[in-house]
């Protein structure tokens, strides 16, 4: 069993809430003496998601494998509507950075966000690989632009970075990577979601950030940087993004396209 219940502490009598909110809500019973637990047989079915822990008004629920209580929610701290419109209006990629390193313990914060992120039956299959040195992002920017030399269309990158201007990495000092599952059908939109909560969390942190479109690009075809980057055996890259203190401060937020819906 992933779940442990102090029933002693319970205080739930007629509607378990535990098993009213579980994705799987059939594994659950409740025996003679009205405790409620998972049903013997249909343990595996757990996906150790925590719901249950989460809604508990007693805090009697504890997932075993991650061997923490849960953290009680203070219900009464919310963020406004409008302080949260604003805040996800006002992030926009930067793609001029300082020339100043970043902190491993900000890296690793911001890294810890993404544990968060929702997942497809709770897999938390994700890994990341932190490129934090800018002469080390600089050979990748490099390696980019050798597959980009074999596409026609965006020969003038090339041209561009043979000047001295990068336009695959922007000269940032640190590179983020996320990496899933070769086989598993939700790897790149469950890292686009991480990259999400990634991004939104370091411009709280009053860092930028931009999506490493040319570089995931190559990371996936190209040989040369597969091999640079020595993948973890089973998994590929499923995004990055460059990362880094912002060079410019902005004032303005720019008109969008409005939302196009079909509503039947």
């Amino acid at each position: 069993m992933k779940i442990k219940i102090n029933h002693a502490n319970c205080n739930c009598k007629d509607i378990k809430l535990c098993a009213e909110i579980c994705p799987y809500g059939y594994i659950w019973e409740v025996d003679e003496g009205g405790r409620v637990g998972i049903s013997p047989g249909h343990e595996d079915y757990c996906i150790n998601c925590g719901q249950c822990a989460s809604i508990c008004p007693s805090g009697v629920l504890n997932i075993v494998s991650n061997e923490k209580k849960p953290v009680k929610i203070n219900n009464k701290e919310k963020i406004p509507a409008d302080l949260a419109a604003h805040f996800l209006k006002t992030r926009r990629s930067k793609r001029s950075f300082k020339d100043i390193p970043l902190l491993k313990s900000d890296i690793e914060e911001i890294l810890d966000i993404t544990r968060w992120i929702p997942t497809a039956s709770n897999k938390q299959q994700l890994k990341w690989m932190v490129i934090n040195d800018k002469d080390k992002v600089q050979k990748i920017a490099g390696m980019t632009i050798d597959f980009i030399r074999g596409i026609e269309a965006y020969k003038e990158l090339a041209e561009l970075y043979e000047k001295g201007k990068d336009i695959v990495l922007r000269h940032a000092p640190c590179l983020i990577i996320v990496l899933g599952e070769e086989d598993y059908f939700w790897s790149n939109t469950e890292a686009g979601i991480a990259l999400t909560y990634l991004e939104l969390f370091a411009y709280a942190k009053k860092l930028g950030t931009c999506w490493a479109g040319f570089f995931t690009r190559a990371a996936t075809s190209y040989k040369p940087l597969i091999q640079y980057l020595d993948l973890p055996d089973g998994y590929k890259v499923c995004g990055g993004v460059m990362i880094g203190h912002p060079l410019y401060r902005l004032h303005s937020i720019p008109a969008r396209k409005p939302v196009d819906v079909t509503w039947k």
